[in-house]
């Protein structure tokens, strides 16, 4: 479908904080964006380490504001690819805007550099994202889902023998081990991204971050796990768990979890959710056993940019 004429696009300035915050929280987007409601939404997307500035959009019709994309370039391994997210004010929607917006953010990217691949998704139902994804060439890769457990008791962490653990003290030495755990434990995940110190240094200058939501658990002076959490202005969310491979097999994970909950139920009433991967058998059974139930999916879509070269 062609774009209405009087379509504008342009790359997002300071100038145009108010229009972003807007458009996130506008009904039929802000459902797509609850990690970025509140007052500190658009500071929270601007602030993640992976997201250039340059390559937010906004997207006009006769001056009034109408959508908006970015990218997200993640260094691989293998090799940089993107995750492009973005959305159009329901009543603007059907005009070709999307796409507009998708491939204004597309070639800015290749014009920095080649991307092995791009990815998008959406919270489901979305009535539209089959159609869009498949008209882009885009296939369908993964589903994320979305957990909660209904808050009350949870049992208090019992550490496994010769495990102790610290909260981040925002500290050079923890930020390191910090760093080296993550890596440690996604190694071998679906879509694993290699964080560097330099992202974990960026990571805790984010709006809203707690360093007393950071756990680091440690076994015979090595760094052994860590829990993160998070807490959104709609739900609190056990963001990231990670026990390193020689510790795993003690029920640290679990001990991890617990504690995480916990902390998410001190300061406020707010839903205790997680993210997960909807093909990770092994998470999904410790999530479940421990009061966690399935309540939205996220779909993922994969393509190839065209000229994109065969990563080995």
């Amino acid at each position: 479908m062609a774009v209405v004429p009087d379509l504008s696009i342009r790359t997002y300035l300071p100038a145009d904080r108010d229009v972003l915050a807007a458009l996130l929280a506008a009904p039929g987007v802000v459902e797509q964006y609850d990690m970025f409601s509140g007052a500190a939404g658009v500071e929270l997307l601007l602030a993640d380490p992976f997201t250039p500035r340059d390559s937010v959009r906004l997207a006009f019709i006769g001056g009034e504001p109408a959508g908006f994309g970015y990218a997200i370039v993640l260094p691989g391994p293998p090799a940089r690819w993107a995750v492009l997210r973005g959305a159009v004010l329901p009543r603007f929607r059907r005009r070709g805007i999307g796409r507009a917006l998708h491939d204004a953010v597309s070639a800015h990217l290749l014009a920095t550099g080649p991307l092995s691949e791009s990815v998008v998704s959406a919270w489901q139902p979305d009535t539209g994202a089959e159609g869009f994804t498949a008209a882009l060439g885009y296939v369908g890769e993964r589903w994320m889902w979305l957990m909660e457990r209904s808050r009350g008791r949870v049992p208090e962490p019992v550490w496994p023998a010769g495990v102790s653990v610290r909260t981040l003290d925002g500290g050079e030495a923890m930020l390191q081990d910090w760093t080296d755990a993550y890596n440690d434990s996604f190694a071998e995940h679906y879509r694993y991204v290699a964080a560097p110190i330099e992202h974990t240094r960026e990571l805790v200058q984010k709006p809203g971050f707690r360093p007393d939501g950071v756990l680091l658990a440690y076994r015979d002076g090595k760094v052994a796990g860590f829990c993160r959490d998070e807490v959104f202005d709609g739900r609190g969310e056990v963001g990231t768990l990670g026990t390193v491979h020689a510790a795993r097999g003690i029920g640290l994970g679990r001990q991890l979890l617990r504690w995480g909950i916990d902390w998410l139920q001190q300061d406020n009433s707010l839903p205790v959710t997680l993210l997960v991967d909807g093909e990770n058998e092994g998470a999904l059974g410790l999530y479940r056993s421990e009061g966690f139930v399935v309540t939205r999916s996220r779909r993922t879509w994969a393509r190839k940019p065209a000229g994109a070269p065969e990563v080995i």
